[in-house]
């Protein structure tokens, strides 16, 4: 479980610096606001993924804590 958080805070981490870069480039005239968007997109759909990972984790466990209280 700790490799998904560390995914996560790591796709995190790339957003903000992807958001950073993205803001110098257009400091110095890069206006191209389709590459930067998909830059972000792609970040997005990253940490999308573990959190949804994450979500289904949780989920499972819970799942199987209640069929193991069941059967007490």
């Amino acid at each position: 479980m700790f490799e998904v958080y560390f995914g996560l805070l790591i796709f995190l981490g790339y957003m903000v610096y992807d958001t950073q870069e993205i803001i110098e480039r257009a400091h110095h005239g890069d206006m191209d606001y389709i590459k930067h968007a998909l830059t972000l997109f792609t970040d997005f759909v990253a940490v999308l993924v573990r959190v949804l990972i994450i979500m289904l984790k949780n989920a499972g466990d819970k799942s199987e804590d209640k069929k193991k209280r069941k059967r007490r």
